[in-house]
């Protein structure tokens, strides 16, 4: 992982900026039967810290991971359930770098792997490896490193990563078809079953 991780860095670290994620207000388009379920947030206990990079612990990454993909996930109210996991794999937050010639990029690469809740199949035969780069706005020019503070690095990222992991999913095929499963409460089921043979 922390060979890959660097190749990785290199290519990227002044690489152009990834494009704005989409406004978490706008209408829900949805994800076929897509509901979140469980959402799993980790870092590789050996997590991967760039060069030129400010430090942040496992647990940081961790908590910054949860509340984007939980903003973003919760929205959708499918009939189905689907756990994720989510793995922060290696980063870079950047550093003070030297203007226009030297302003090094944020990144975070992390994996992910889909669960059906109800057949508990894990329906990536691997996990999936994403990377994401610091979102472009009027101090990136200079770096994020000289006009934001490790904690909004760390939540940019985050958010881009959900947003990539939106953008992949919709391209599964596993949440297509009819949205038509209703997952009800074992007391509801009960009564259902109750009814029914009534």
């Amino acid at each position: 992982m922390l060979m890959r991780f660097a190749s990785v860095v290199l290519v990227l670290l002044f690489a152009a900026c990834a494009a704005p994620t989409r406004d978490l207000t706008e209408e829900i388009m949805p994800i076929g039967n897509f509901r979140l379920g469980q959402l799993v947030p980790r870092a590789e206990a050996q997590l991967a810290k760039g060069p030129l990079s400010r430090s942040a612990s496992r647990e940081e990454w961790m908590q910054a991971i949860d509340e984007a993909f939980t903003a973003r996930f919760s929205r959708f109210e499918g009939g189905s359930y689907y756990h994720l996991g989510i793995t922060a794999g290696g980063y870079v937050l950047a550093k003070p770098g030297i203007p226009f010639i030297a302003a090094p990029k944020s990144i975070l690469i992390f994996t992910v792997i889909v669960v059906e809740d109800h057949t508990g199949k894990v329906l990536t035969e691997k996990p999936h490896q994403i990377t994401v780069i610091e979102r472009l706005t009027g101090g990136s020019i200079l770096g994020s490193g000289f006009t934001r503070s490790r904690a909004q690095q760390m939540r940019d990222l985050s958010e881009q990563a959900a947003k990539k992991t939106e953008d992949w999913l919709r391209k599964q095929p596993w949440f297509e078809g009819p949205d038509t499963i209703v997952i009800l409460p074992d007391d509801a089921q009960e009564h259902a079953g109750q009814s029914s043979r009534e």
